[in-house]
């Protein structure tokens, strides 16, 4: 968004004169709510981000958390929302090009990528183009590069037609001796290698950080999106891993939002440094290009680095080696100011922190009017009886938001490498050997979100995210170490827009805390809203998790493995069908209240899973979630083509009334779970042990879902149509 006038006034002031041009773009794209956090910083700092083994938080590029045998993983999710809107196909490949080049900058190898998709209604045909587009922007650049994209999750909602969000997370390890982390000092070398240096992405950050108000804006901003070449960012991963294991870079930076203006100032004012850029130097792509746009293209595959005099020639030399191109523009001294030169000309002169650090701007936040509205009490009395419950079990079967996502996944290299040890689909989690690590360790990733919790109740919907990750990362058989968020809300110059930032973030801390995992790193993306609609872009936290696992050869997926086995709920249910898919497939309503979260409960009842699996008692281990207990167990039986008979009549519960609440409530911290009869009584002990309320509910047998209740069947499904509608209908829906 361009310079408001107060900021002009207080520019210059800083400067005691009128900016030049180049100036003035510099101050554009860093003082951007996408580069600068300027309305967001003083609410993340509720965050908790300590822990005994964080040893990087947040700051960087990207975070580092200690896992095994002196090893790191670093993490960090990124949107690339707006892009995605104008050009979904680059918007897409360049937020993965851009989120790998993040982990790059400590020297992790990238291992997996992960994308959390909120898209728009299939059967629409804007958002239907904008949905292949996306899928196969993430595809083409993830296959290409070679980084597996192992892991995520889709919502499909009206709301996001015209404006999908487009969240992309990477995952590496590096040796602990080896995190490119060390200190820039005065007379070291500023090295940019990479791609050339074009139009292409001018002022993106700015671009980022307003409203696109009408099919015209949209297509005039196409300029502001990047284009990715997936061959240089192979190379450049290449070249990466390599010089980190050399030990001779201090310091790398991506030039992403806000391009070389931005690495430069953030570099700088972190180190109480300066710095003279000479931008003739600079390997650029169109001659013509002024210095105002050199200083802030956002050109895709390129990063800064900080090399000192004596290590350059081996720096050059392994580049070389490699055909990267590269240029030396210019080296860091002490005096605190961002000196750039171009054809002999002094065209910026600007103090580095001022530049970084623009003031907070604290916003107004005010309550929507539609919050009362959408938070009224769901009773059962009100909510007619199910008539046909098997025509309504394959109708949530159907849902977009719970049918399978083979349709997006299969376009995904998944299993590039020898790293997937889960398939997509089959666990809660994706999990990874590490095989640089040692034998038989790994770790289990996992993105989550909903759209629905957060527009509903923004603090309970960020709060249940990141319970839902941690479930996720618990069921496969993990120890969740950190999370990273990414934060997607609307116009932070809107009091009802600003407010649901500040509740997800509460949410997101509150929950963070309880459950003792550090929020390590993340991303606040602002004005995603589509004015030509009319309609608000609905608010989500994405969170993104990792645990680390001992021995992959324990990991538990969610398909049902033998007949006769014995199927237990872990945890209570309570009548929360508020804000359900049961609610909107049934009735068509988003509204109630959203399920409480229930932080003691996750810990005890995730310590018991824990338990269960790692004594071996746990086959089969699935979070409930979306869809509840209906949902959950005709995915286990779909996965491991096998019926059950379920007797809702055990599941434990306080408050409800009638079977649909049990069938179809989304009470937190729930888990099914499947066993053998000969540990039952072993499992039941431990229960007690931990204060968990566990109930039988169902048996492993035939090839048949049967749902029972107070001694009457209620439906029959054979497991073969559950296959048939679930794996089916977005293939269908997408054809």
């Amino acid at each position: 968004m361009p310079l408001s006038n107060d900021e002009l006034v207080e520019i210059r002031g800083i400067l005691g004169r009128e900016p030049t041009k180049a100036e003035l773009n510099m101050f554009e794209a860093q003082w951007s709510e996408h580069c600068s956090y300027k309305s967001s910083r003083y609410y993340l700092k509720l965050l908790p981000s300590d822990g005994e083994d964080v040893i990087i938080g947040p700051g960087r590029d990207a975070p580092a958390v200690k896992i095994f045998n002196n090893y790191a993983v670093v993490f960090k999710m990124e949107s690339h929302n707006h892009p995605s809107a104008v050009d979904p196909y680059n918007g897409a490949a360049t937020g993965v090009g851009g989120i790998v080049r993040d982990i790059l900058t400590l020297g992790a190898r990238p291992i997996a990528l992960l994308d959390m998709l909120f898209l728009g209604d299939p059967t629409d045909q804007h958002a239907d183009w904008l949905i292949k587009n996306v899928v196969k922007g993430i595809s083409d650049y993830g296959n290409r590069i070679g980084v597996p994209v192992v892991s995520g999750m889709t919502w499909f909602d009206k709301a996001y037609n015209r404006y999908p969000l487009v969240n992309v997370a990477c995952v590496g390890v590096v040796e602990i001796s080896k995190l490119v982390n060390k200190v820039p000092e005065a007379n070291d070398l500023i090295v940019i290698i990479g791609n050339t240096t074009g139009r292409d992405g001018l002022l993106g950050s700015s671009f980022a950080s307003k409203p696109l108000d009408s099919s015209e804006d949209y297509l005039n901003n196409i300029s502001a999106v990047q284009v990715g070449n997936p061959l240089i960012e192979k190379l450049i991963i290449d070249f990466i891993v390599d010089i980190t294991d050399l030990g001779v870079v201090k310091y790398i930076k991506d030039l992403g939002g806000g391009g070389l203006a931005t690495a430069v100032s953030e570099l700088t004012a972190d180190y109480g440094l300066g710095a003279t850029i000479v931008l003739d130097n600079l390997h650029l792509r169109e001659h013509d290009l002024r210095p105002e746009e050199i200083l802030v293209s956002e050109s895709q595959e390129r990063m800064l680095l900080v090399v000192s005099r004596d290590d350059l020639k081996v720096v050059q030399e392994l580049l070389e080696k490699y055909g990267i191109q590269y240029s030396v523009v210019g080296s860091l001294d002490r005096s605190g100011v961002i000196k750039v030169y171009y054809r002999g000309d002094l065209v910026a002169e600007v103090p580095a922190k001022a530049l970084a650090k623009p003031r907070i701007r604290l916003r107004d936040a005010v309550v929507p009017k539609h919050f009362n509205e959408l938070n009224v009490e769901v009773r059962i009395t009100d909510i007619p009886e199910v008539k046909d419950l098997r025509k309504l079990m394959l109708k949530m079967l159907r849902s977009p938001n719970i049918a399978s996502k083979e349709w997006i996944y299969s376009q995904y290299d998944y299993e590039v490498g020898i790293r997937t040890v889960v398939k997509p689909g089959y666990g809660d989690a994706a999990v990874l050997r590490l095989v640089e690590v040692g034998d038989g360790l790994g770790i289990a990733v996992k993105g989550d979100g909903n759209p629905r919790y957060t527009y509903i109740n923004p603090f309970r919907g960020a709060a249940n995210a990141v319970a839902e990750c941690y479930r996720n990362l618990v069921s496969v058989g993990s120890k969740p170490i950190a999370i990273v968020d990414e934060v997607n809300a609307g116009n932070p110059e809107k009091p009802d827009h600003y407010w649901y930032f500040t509740e997800m973030v509460k949410g997101i801390s509150w929950m963070a805390q309880e459950l003792k995992l550090p929020v390590v790193g993340g991303k606040v993306s602002f004005y995603n809203e589509d004015l030509s609609m009319n309609s608000p872009v609905k608010p989500v936290a994405t969170i993104v998790g990792v645990g680390t696992i001992a021995n992959i050869r324990n990991v538990v997926t969610l398909d049902l493995k033998e007949d006769d086995d014995l199927i237990l709920i872990v945890g209570t249910t309570y009548p929360e069908l508020g804000a359900t898919e049961f609610l909107q497939v049934h009735l068509g309503l988003e509204l109630g209240e959203v399920p409480l979260p229930r932080p003691s409960s996750e810990l005890r009842n995730a310590g018991f899973i824990s338990e269960l699996v790692g004594l071996g008692y746990a086959k089969a281990v699935h979070d409930v979630d979306v869809g509840g207990v209906a949902v959950a167990i005709a995915e286990m039986c779909i996965k491991g083509l096998k019926g059950v008979v379920v007797d809702l009549s055990k599941v434990p519960n306080r408050g409800c009334s009638r079977y649909e609440e049990l069938l179809f409530s989304e009470t937190q911290a729930r888990y099914l779970v499947e066993v053998g009869s000969e540990v039952l009584d072993v499992v039941v002990d431990l229960a007690r042990k931990y204060g968990v309320d566990v109930g039988v509910i169902g048996r492993v047998v035939g090839d048949e879902l049967v749902i029972s209740y107070d001694g009457h069947v209620l439906t029959k499904l054979k497991v073969d149509e559950l296959v048939n509608v679930y794996e089916n209908s977005l293939n269908e829906l997408m054809s």
